[in-house]
């Protein structure tokens, strides 16, 4: 289409509200063209647009004015639409049609069209900021600390430059408890300022950062705390990292990577994570670890050496356990000395996700072998929670009397509703039970009970996100769910992986491939890689390439461990491949897995939002020798 035509449809669809006379659109396209070029090039334009859908009209033209025609629709006015809502999904909702700055990358045609689109790209701007701060206020009143900070993210995102948003961006950050990002955030408000306008930060900013740097300086040891009992999540101590060599590394980074890992650690219900700003005191690499403990309380300690060579940074973390000084784990870690935010997000979230298993390992090696009656509340959700891992039946079994106990025992305990709803979800799509929607209601009361004694927990809102989608096709719930949990914590490689899946039962593929990919990242070594490697299948199969989804779901069923659901996609993925002996070899596999099932309810039940799709998957199980 050429490039006036396309600035034509632009400008019409921009300007939906007010129909634009022709002459308007002639000084916007053709500002040196006579009346008869202009009034053929018009036509033209609108010959092209018309042409490619006969018989519904894309602009209708009356008395002089130009116009879209009704039944086309726009993001811009869904946006306008959405932001009119006064509640946070229909908000949410217009945030997602805001993709970004209005007709990014659209090439030059005139230079009045350039000022137009400036003016108007300004304007979405404005609104998209003014949606963005209600999200972040309704947030802050509902107490959702981490929203707050993911509207003003967004904010800064957008527009670096006002200090409205800067202010927001700062107080967001120290309500969520996120000072050292607050302090990042900072530093780049500074350099963004001095780069654009050679000027300082308000003074209102400045004496935000100011707070933010006085809460991160050190507190004093306590002084022997009291034993902690072993009927609560481990506490963890991270240590300040020990520099090596002649090359420095900045305070910030250290510092920074030490604190963003207290706070993912935190974001854990299986750990408690001791503040660090009692941890900061404690730079002496020489210092017996038993001590530490001791004087800290915690049961486990982590400590390690950053070292810099040119623009390599080398990070060891290691993991001890405090009562021998014993080291059970390391790892070692190579990126950039020069390490943006993402970059550090990327780094801590790796190290987080291969530290708390350690960890929780270490847990279940000193409750294995307890008589069943001894076992605390805390230890029987651990115990449950391992046994959930096998996806064997009689193990799932196991899990759900001991998170029953847990309940019974302890009603406050969100966890163990967390992972109820866990059991009977996972339960029911692996075939186990036979009421479906009375376990979907089960699952829902658990999941909401879960939320309600902790809003912020991770794995409640990662699980009741996916099941929203999976159950209920409830795609707008599922991805508010999704950035609520991703805002407790960034690094959550599993939050990643199990919200690529709503992203492509609405047909985002790309989106979901991106997703899972992230996931896979920031865990590549994760115990539990069957199920990345499903939601590779899942996502691959909804591009269409058949070849590469199949290629995820063999890799996927070759595990140890996996999903019945798995067996489905990969043999839908075969045989949509044409490889039809391999599929039905698949199929067959599925059939002795789930005895009766068929396809006709695989259909009924599939989370896919367009029909189209899920009767084409209905069409390629059949094909692999699922029966109707």
């Amino acid at each position: 289409m050429p490039r006036k035509t396309r600035a034509l449809l632009a400008v019409l669809a921009v300007d939906r509200a007010r129909p634009m006379a022709r002459e308007r659109v002639a000084e916007l396209l053709w500002p040196n063209s006579g009346p008869r070029q202009i009034q053929g090039s018009l036509a033209e334009a609108l010959y092209s647009l018309r042409r490619p859908l006969r018989g519904r009209e894309v602009v209708v033209s009356h008395d002089g004015m130009l116009a879209l025609g009704r039944d086309v629709a726009t993001d811009v006015e869904e946006f306008d639409r959405q932001a009119l809502a006064e509640d946070l999904a229909g908000l949410h909702r217009a945030v997602r049609a805001y993709a970004g700055p209005l007709l990014a990358g659209f090439p030059h045609v005139e230079d009045d069209f350039a000022d137009w689109l400036t003016a108007s790209r300004a304007e979405m701007e404005r609104k998209a900021l003014t949606v963005l701060a209600r999200i972040g206020d309704l947030c802050t009143a509902g107490g959702d600390a981490a929203g707050a900070l993911e509207a003003a993210e967004r904010m800064f995102a957008i527009d670096p430059l006002r200090e409205e948003v800067h202010l927001r961006l700062l107080e967001a950050c120290a309500a969520a408890g996120r000072r050292a990002a607050g302090l990042r955030h900072y530093a780049t408000i500074v350099e963004t300022l001095k780069r654009e306008f050679g000027v300082a930060p308000g003074a209102q900013t400045r004496a935000l950062a100011q707070r933010l740097r006085a809460e991160m300086d050190p507190a004093p040891a306590p002084s022997r705390p009291e034993p902690v009992p072993l009927d609560a999540p481990p506490p963890v101590a991270v240590l300040p990292f020990t520099q090596l060599g002649e090359e420095t590394v900045p305070s910030h980074i250290a510092d920074g990577i030490l604190v963003d890992t207290v706070c993912q650690l935190a974001g854990l219900r299986e750990l408690q994570v001791i503040s660090h700003g009692s941890t900061l005191a404690y730079r002496d690499p020489q210092m017996d670890l038993r001590q530490v403990g001791r004087e800290l309380g915690a049961r486990y300690v982590v400590n390690g050496t950053v070292q810099r060579h040119g623009n390599a940074l080398r990070l060891r973390t290691a993991l001890a356990d405090a009562g021998t000084g014993a080291v059970v784990w390391m790892r070692t870690y190579d990126t950039s000395a020069t390490l943006d935010f993402a970059g550090q997000d990327r780094l801590v979230a790796q190290i987080v996700n291969t530290l708390a298993p350690r960890v929780h390992e270490l847990e279940l090696q000193r409750v294995r072998g307890k008589r069943p009656e001894s076992l605390t509340t805390y230890e029987k959700v651990l115990l449950a929670r391992e046994h959930l891992l096998t996806l064997r039946r009689d193990e799932y079994e196991t899990a759900r009397v001991l998170l029953s106990e847990a309940v019974a025992a302890e009603p406050g305990y969100g966890e163990a509703y967390a992972l109820l709803a866990d059991y009977f979800g996972v339960a029911l799509t692996q075939g186990w039970l036979e009421d479906r929607d009375g376990t979907i209601r089960i699952v829902g009361e658990y999941a909401q009970r879960a939320l309600e004694l902790d809003r912020e927990n991770c794995r409640a809102l990662m699980f009741h996100a996916h099941r929203r989608s999976l159950l209920h096709r409830d795609f707008d719930a599922a991805m508010e769910l999704f950035g609520r949990a991703l805002s407790a914590w960034p690094g959550s490689a599993h939050t990643w992986l199990w919200s690529s899946y709503t992203w492509a039962y609405v047909g985002e593929a790309a989106e979901a491939v991106r997703r899972v990919a992230r996931g896979l990242e920031l865990s590549p070594r994760d115990r539990e890689a069957h199920e990345f490697y499903s939601a590779m299948c899942v996502a691959h199969y909804t591009a269409g390439d058949y070849g590469e989804a199949s290629r995820w779901g063999l890799r996927a069923i070759g595990e140890p461990r996996v999903l019945r659901a798995t067996l489905r996609w990969t043999a839908a993925s075969l045989a949509a491949a044409g490889e039809i002996e391999e599929a039905r070899r698949i199929a067959a596999r599925a059939m002795r897995e789930i005895p009766g099932q068929r396809v006709r309810d695989v259909v009924l039940n599939s989370p896919y939002r367009d029909a189209g799709r899920r009767e084409a998957y209905g069409r390629h199980l059949t094909l692999a020798g699922l029966p109707e």
